[in-house]
């Protein structure tokens, strides 16, 4: 199946294509199929959902016959309740953190006290927008705990480097045959796959 991607984020685009195409999809950028490149609304503080359903309806807008997905993903961990989640790329901008290592060492950073709670996860909510004007929402939860060192793997790059899954591996060490299995993202995008 063939969706089109509602996000401006390349690095976003090329990761869920990756694990798309390893379900048996196809991913492409809506910037590529409409031409042009838009401006999104705001997005909220408060509801991944909301993003999600927001930016797959903008798009759709503009491509009414095309499956128009979107991701809106957060990092959560249990020693921050009241710390990133819906606002987690937020944080990392206000905090003048610029780039994915930095992402990571600055997580490793706050986690760094020996006797600290280190789980953790990532939330992928998921939007989509269908030629029938149906709009579905789907999410994925991928890995449980902080790896206690950084980038461990280099297959998919981002928080993927230090949060690991139920097998003790980190997303980015697992092959892509496994990773689907595990990765926030490609179960949210199953989960929405079941709902068609």
């Amino acid at each position: 199946m063939r969706f089109v991607l509602a996000s401006n984020n390349t690095a976003k685009t090329e990761e869920v294509a990756v694990l798309a195409q390893a379900m048996g999809h196809q991913v492409e950028n809506y910037r590529n199929v409409l031409g042009e490149t838009l401006v999104f609304p705001a997005e909220t503080t408060t509801s991944q959902i909301e993003n999600a359903r927001v930016k797959a309806q903008f798009v759709h807008q503009y491509l009414p016959d095309e499956y128009v997905l979107s991701d809106d993903t957060g990092l959560y961990l249990s020693a921050f309740p009241d710390r990133f989640g819906v606002v987690t790329a937020r944080e990392f901008k206000a905090e003048g953190i610029l780039g994915t290592e930095a992402e990571q060492q600055y997580i490793l950073d706050l986690l760094r006290q020996p006797s600290i709670d280190r789980s953790g996860y990532l939330l992928a909510v998921m939007g989509l927008a269908t030629p029938n004007n149906r709009l579905l929402t789907a999410q994925g939860k991928g890995g449980v705990r902080i790896a206690e060192n950084s980038r461990r793997g280099d297959y998919i790059d981002g928080l993927d480097n230090i949060v690991e899954a139920e097998n003790g591996l980190t997303l980015s060490e697992m092959s892509i045959n496994d990773v689907i299995d595990y990765h926030d993202r490609s179960r949210a995008l199953q989960a929405l796959v079941n709902l068609l």
